[in-house]
């Protein structure tokens, strides 16, 4: 018993002790100011910091910093104005910042400073605003002038004419948006709001374009059941259709089929093909559809269970897709 009281009293100065002994490698680094509060925007630069494990990794979410308050002065800009289209007023928000947008790369900047992190690394980047601004209007040009000319004498275009030409238009409108609202947001009060509202507008008539269109449906008469359900579903969807004998544009449907009988099932399968003509008997679009049904009643049943599967079809591409117009 002497022998253990002994040992205790050693034991407890040593741990008392433990505490005052310093703490090797168990220092935290010192956080830099600039991570704490980065360097305001200014006329010249957009300032952006970062940390990542390597320094490249916090280079790159310096850049993701400088790219998201670019999209919140955007959003903020944006939010204030206001498009009226088919009579709705629609107000811009932040879910309404594009790709163009959320996909921002910078290729003028410089890394300002760098500091270990427990983590890794602290970066701090700017961008040269007024490059990127050149940068953002040499590109807008480029586009603009393809815009200005495919959109020139769309006025004087047949409906279907207009339709094409402004669907065809899509794709280089949508990058046209992007490098506005950008422009809008290293830019204040300058060009993009402008360009802005003109691209806009292209895309409110090119959503408005298919309620212009109507189409002659041209079919045998053994696939008017057919005809018929295609024509209800794009009507529904704001495309009018039309079974006259006048011209006009012409939705030309045609089918082969092929019977069969499996266990007692009855089994249609149908090759669906859609072909759009215009007045001049030009092919402007096509699609191929192979739907199939069975029934265990009839032929028909099985044949009516086929087209629900190709209207389907058609609704999942929406209804100019399903017509064979592609962007």
């Amino acid at each position: 018993m002497k022998k253990l009281l002994f040992c205790l009293f050693l034991f407890i100065p040593l741990v008392g002790c433990e505490n005052m002994l310093p703490k090797m490698g168990k220092q935290k680094n010192v956080v830099p100011a600039w991570v704490l509060s980065s360097p305001a925007d200014s006329r010249e630069w957009f300032w952006g910091v970062g940390e990542g494990q390597e320094l490249d990794s916090a280079k790159r979410a310096a850049l993701k910093d400088i790219a998201a308050k670019l999209r919140v002065s955007i959003s903020g800009q944006l939010e204030s104005q206001v498009t009226v289209d088919n009579n709705k007023v629609d107000r811009h928000a932040h879910t309404r910042i594009s790709e163009e947008v959320q996909k921002t790369e910078f290729s003028n900047y410089i890394v300002e400073k760098t500091a270990q992190s427990e983590n890794g690394f602290f970066v701090l980047v700017k961008v040269d605003r007024q490059a990127f601004i050149h940068d953002l209007k040499g590109k807008l040009s480029a586009l603009d002038g393809g815009i200005q000319q495919a959109t020139r004498s769309v006025d004087s275009k047949t409906p279907l004419e207009r339709f094409v030409q402004l669907r065809r238009l899509q794709p280089t409108l949508e990058k046209a948006v992007g490098y506005a609202q950008l422009l809008i947001g290293a830019e204040s009060g300058g060009e993009g709001a402008a360009r802005l509202r003109n691209y806009e507008s292209l895309q409110g008539q090119a959503r408005q374009a298919p309620t212009a269109l109507v189409f002659r449906i041209e079919t045998r008469k053994e696939d008017n059941d057919l005809a018929e359900a295609v024509g209800t579903y794009l009507n529904e969807s704001g495309i009018r259709t039309e079974r006259s004998q006048r011209g006009g544009n012409v939705l030309a449907i045609s089918s082969s089929s092929r019977t069969d009988q499996i266990y007692g099932s009855k089994m249609v399968k149908l090759n669906v093909t859609l072909s759009v003509r215009d007045d001049n008997d030009r092919v402007l679009s096509g699609r191929e559809y192979a739907v199939s049904g069975s029934s265990t009643y009839d032929y028909r049943g099985a044949r009516q269970i086929a087209i629900q599967k190709l209207l389907s079809a058609m609704r999942e591409v929406g209804p100019i897709a399903s017509l064979g117009f592609v962007d």
